[in-house]
């Protein structure tokens, strides 16, 4: 106990778990009912006090919290078990201890898993599941996860008596944010738009793909199909060495009301979490300009790309009518002999300082831009020809909504897959309604669609680049600054666009206030890419002479966090790694 002046102990052997003052050796209260209802199965195999003394923990079986005075259980222990047999099975070494806040339990048992527990209702809030490999996975109740890159492949989740890989489900329930909140004990109740229980009753489509055989043809052509299992045949995604060459539809989520008017200058990351507690699902088709077309019962299509020299896979996968759930991935391997052509390099800078609405003016976006299209068109110099690096900056008044749209629409009839394709952009980023949108010039304050390049318009962006090498760099601040209280919802967002456009993104998470003071006379994420492109041996992870995509993108991230911390301000940027790695220029 707290005083010190009691000791609470189980027992395997009888069932029992005893409370018992230490100076006399005299028992005060033995706890009752700890036969599993009678079943015969004994043991009592931990304890645990609250830190206030009045309740215990016992890990035996009916599992839950005893109240000390009386000795009788008073809130069970609701796990999310499918079977009773499973929980017997596990119960025996089983521990736990509460929070020093009282307010929940962590308990323990051997399948590997932490779970949460709160201590009024009873109820599991999280399991927390740590691998061998350093991986990891938290998952709360409702379904809604955050895990380490890999960690989600190792986690399946059974729900009506099927196994589901949590990966299926990433689109949607990846939402760090909501695990933090959960484990904050806040009411998640309208972030919660749907949990994986409720998704599983629409099961997603089965996919086929026709097998191909090695061929030496520039273009082959192939068929695919996906037939309803229950839940209708959403966004169908199409693959060609891991990089969305085609798809339609999306989940996504509404705010219920929004304002007409944003103040950009005033919003902060309050403001934007309040705003991520008014959403709701709405209908695909009243959520914005693509929607998925209806696919009935059987959903058949053949297409024809473009091969590369060596190893193509092509990759399907389908979604079910609300684009919840995803289906298995299906790949097909061939190998083309298609005579190999030199690879081009095409990179599209933008950075805006001026924006039409004066208030939210940036200082060194422009500067950004340019100087990070020259380092990177003298680094690649050193893998590619010069007449085959190719390059566009747009700046203030040139980066228009139309412009840069114009621009991409004009590489996307030219880029081949065998290139490779750099967006760089800084300027500013919001996360509105739940999703991340890039502002351009034409800002002035209010939300439109005029205005604003959002996440599925990038999506779109990414499938008419043809190059299945895509690096697309967001050094875009944030309004309020993107810090713990919504940078769960910003990593979640721009994950989930790396990881559906099957391409590698690096978000810079700085705020306002930074990129306006900045760093040597750059923003600071920029100025650690330029250091990382700067003939720099430390960014060559793989220590082979190259600088790649995954090797810029980690230094890069470790410099910023250092000098941020160095500097009094915390600023992680955002690395994600979907796509294939690259070398970015050789070492000199």
């Amino acid at each position: 106990s707290s005083d010190g002046k009691y000791a609470l102990t189980s027992s395997e052997h009888d069932s029992s778990a005893r409370l018992w003052e230490i100076a006399t050796g005299k028992e005060i209260q033995n706890f009752s009912g700890l036969d599993f209802y009678g079943m015969g199965f004994l043991g009592a195999w931990g304890v645990a006090l609250s830190p206030d003394d009045k309740h215990a923990l016992i890990t035996a079986l009916p599992l839950g919290i005893w109240d000390v005075a009386t000795g009788k259980q008073i809130v069970p222990l609701q796990l999310n078990r499918t079977r009773n047999v499973y929980v017997i099975q596990n119960t025996k070494s089983m521990s736990a201890v509460y929070n020093p806040n009282g307010k929940t339990v962590l308990l323990h048992s051997n399948d590997a898993s932490v779970r949460i527990f709160d201590t009024a209702t009873g109820k599991e809030s999280a399991m927390l599941v740590g691998f061998d490999d350093g991986e990891w996975i938290v998952i709360t109740s409702e379904g809604y996860y955050n895990a380490s890159e890999k960690g989600a492949q190792y986690l399946t989740a059974n729900l009506g008596g099927k196994d589901y890989s949590v990966e299926m489900f990433y689109d949607v329930f990846y939402r760090p944010d909501i695990v933090a909140a959960k484990l904050r004990r806040e009411d998640i109740s309208n972030l919660v738009t749907i949990t994986m229980k409720d998704a599983i009753k629409s099961p997603p489509p089965t996919v086929e793909i026709t097998p191909l055989r090695d061929t030496d043809s520039p273009r082959v052509k192939f068929c695919y199909q996906a037939r309803n299992a229950g839940g209708g045949i959403g966004e169908v995604r199409l693959f060609h060495n891991g990089k969305l060459i085609q798809s339609d539809g999306y989940y996504k989520e509404m705010a219920r009301s929004t304002s007409a008017d944003m103040q950009l200058a005033a919003l902060n990351s309050r403001a934007i979490y309040s705003d991520m507690h008014s959403l709701s699902l709405r209908a695909k088709t009243d959520a914005a300009p693509i929607s998925a077309r209806p696919k009935g019962d059987l959903f058949e299509e053949c297409r024809e790309i473009e091969t590369i020299p060596g190893e193509n896979e092509v990759s399907l996968a389908a979604f079910n009518a609300s684009n919840t759930v995803q289906s298995s991935i299906k790949t097909i391997s061939f190998k083309s002999g298609a005579k190999p052509e030199a690879p081009h390099l095409y990179i599209l800078a933008v950075g805006i300082d001026q924006f039409r609405d004066s208030a939210i003016s940036l200082k060194y976006a422009a500067k950004d831009a340019k100087e990070l299209e020259e380092k990177l068109k003298t680094q690649s110099a050193t893998l590619y020809r010069p007449e085959d690096i190719h390059y566009t900056l747009l700046t203030d008044k040139e980066a228009t909504k139309a412009a840069i749209l114009d621009r991409i629409n004009q590489l996307a009839a030219t880029i081949k897959p065998q290139d490779s394709f750099i967006l760089f952009v800084a300027g500013h980023g919001v996360l509105l309604q739940s999703q991340y949108y890039m502002l351009t010039h034409d800002f002035s304050g209010k939300v439109s669609s005029d205005s604003m390049i959002g996440s599925n318009e990038i999506v779109e962006m990414s499938k008419k680049i043809k190059a299945l090498s895509q690096l697309f760099i967001f050094d875009t601040c944030h309004a309020g600054g993107v810090d713990t209280i919504v940078s769960g919802l910003y990593d979640a967002r721009m994950s989930v666009l790396a990881k559906k456009m099957g391409l590698h993104i690096y978000a810079s998470a700085g705020d306002k206030q930074t990129a306006i003071d900045g760093y040597k006379g750059n923003g600071l994420f920029t100025y650690s890419l330029l250091d990382g492109l700067n003939n720099n041996k430390e960014a060559d992870k793989n220590k082979d002479g190259k600088v790649t995509i995954v090797g810029l993108g980690e230094y890069s991230k470790k410099m910023t966090t250092n000098i941020s911390k160095e500097i009094g301000h915390s600023q992680t940027p955002l690395i994600i790694n979907f796509g294939k790695d690259g070398p970015v220029y050789k070492l000199q």
